[in-house]
Formats: structure tokens, sequence, C-alpha cells
């Protein structure tokens, strides 16, 4: 079972905890319970914040610029997008 990405909404992540620091293949954010807790906190397993990343996913298919390499598309790694994903 896959679970959903805090950033991009893809079910990607292995473990559905919120801290499992597993990294979103789609949009390469890292799971962060800080971060998940307060999306607009900035540091620790991710540079930018959560909201920040959302808004650079929207923008550019990936959470930080600097990952733009590292990241494959939805469709190609066969992930589904959770359909009660609500971002920020």
């Amino acid at each position: 079972m896959k679970y959903t990405c805090q950033c991009c909404g893809y079910k990607t992540l292995r473990e559905g905890t919120r801290d499992s620091y597993d990294i979103c293949k789609v949009c390469f954010w890292e799971d962060d319970l800080v971060q998940n807790e307060d999306p607009d906190f900035e540091g620790g397993a991710n540079e930018v914040s959560l909201r920040q990343a959302q808004r650079n996913f929207k923008l550019f298919g990936v959470s930080e610029m600097i990952y733009k390499n590292n990241v494959v598309k939805p469709v190609v790694g066969g992930y589904a997008k959770d359909k009660n994903f609500n971002p920020l």
C-alpha cells in the first residue's frame, strides 16, 4: 500500500505516519512530521516550507527546482493521485 505525499498528493510513500522521512518520487518532498504539523516552517528535512513546496509543485512539477532532475512523472512511475488530497 502507498500513502499520500503531503506536497503533491500522489500516493508514493511507503508509510502513512507523516514522519517516515520517505522521499516522494513525484515531487521529491521528504515526509517530515514538523513540516506536516507546521506547513509554514522552513528547514528541517526540507529547505522550503510545505506551503511553498506545494506552490512549487503546482508551477514547476517539483517541490524545489534543485530536484527537477530527480523526479518522475506520475504516469511513468505508476503513481495515482489521492482523490481526497486538498493542498493548503
